[in-house]
């Protein structure tokens, strides 16, 4: 049965998604997510989260998609470990050394496997249910296609964003280590990191989107071309139908970085698409004009994110 996975970038906001009908809330712990500081939850924020989704029939699922030194791993498992006795349900991992070492020692905990994994085809899903994960996360540039090709070579769990391709880009999300050419940044005291820096792959924190910048390109002599290396995609709602009966099992928001009101409308509104597919409706039109309206605040949004993101970058490069 398809799960609704929402975002909680804070107390607030993970009690406002369950509140609003999702199955599960993500949360991301200070210094372990690829998250600037304020899009993620102190441990105490996240007992008091799983507390309150078991309390209400929901779930939450930590996010450790960073990847571990030898000298940080013994750290990532001892966080891990607590989480579990939190109640947690699951982790969100990128490094394949994590997943493993988790499987290993929480048998029974749900392991999904990042976007930052970097999955491309079918065999990387199959390689990934054969490590021990259990879900693992698709681009969001595969259409049923592409799903129903990895259904059929692995019985793993697919998860899917709730957007759907604009135009192709030059790069997609996955292990892109950009933003460390830009600046190592330390960390701060309260996110409890031994080492002194990092990059955003490590949990120095955020990814600068250096891809959603204006670039040029060209040869001494001749006129330069602009283009962006990477195109984002808008919010689905036409393919959810199709992505349901292709055996996805979960569909996930993004989005710890918003404001809660626009994720307390996004899960109001993809819970009630997805309960309408689940009582048998293949088509979501009548869903059109809200989705409209959803997706201009969810651009606008984003915007300012962008640009607020590489002001930093530029701040930090001079």
């Amino acid at each position: 049965m398809a799960k609704l996975l929402a975002p909680g970038g804070s107390l607030e906001m993970a009690r406002v998604a369950v509140d609003e009908g999702a199955d599960v809330v993500y949360v991301g712990p200070l210094g372990f997510s690829r998250r600037p500081y304020e899009s993620e939850m102190n441990d105490g924020d996240i007992h008091a989260a799983a507390l309150y989704a078991r309390a209400n029939g929901a779930e939450v699922r930590v996010v450790l998609n960073t990847f571990p030194t030898p000298f940080e791993f013994p750290q990532f498992i001892a966080k891990a470990l607590k989480y579990h006795e939190f109640g947690v349900s699951g982790f969100i991992v990128t490094d394949i050394g994590m997943l493993t070492a988790l499987r290993r020692l929480l048998p029974e905990t749900v392991l999904h496997v990042s976007i930052g994994s970097g999955i491309s085809n079918a065999d990387d899903a199959s390689f990934y249910g054969q490590v021990g994960a259990d879900v693992i996360i698709l681009p969001y540039r595969w259409d049923v296609a592409e799903v129903e090709a990895v259904r059929r070579q692995s019985e793993i769990g697919l998860e899917v964003f709730l957007f759907e391709t604009v135009q192709t880009g030059k790069i997609c999300p996955g292990k892109c280590i950009m933003s460390s050419y830009l600046r190592f940044r330390d960390w701060l005291e309260i996110e409890g990191k031994e080492s002194s820096h990092g990059s955003a792959n490590r949990g120095a924190k955020e990814c600068y989107r250096v891809c959603q910048a204006a670039w040029e390109f060209g040869v001494p002599g001749e006129t330069s071309v602009e283009l962006k290396l990477r195109r984002d995609a808008r919010l689905m709602l036409a393919q959810l139908p199709a992505f349901m009966a292709a055996g996805v099992s979960c569909f996930k928001l993004s989005g710890r970085e918003r404001p809660v009101a626009m994720i307390r409308d996004l899960v109001r509104f993809y819970r009630k698409a997805i309960d309408t597919v689940k009582a048998g409706a293949d088509n979501l039109d009548v869903y059109a004009d809200e989705l409209a309206e959803l997706r201009g605040r969810w651009v606008r949004e984003k915007s300012k994110r962008v640009d607020a993101l590489m002001e930093r970058a530029k701040h930090y490069a001079t």
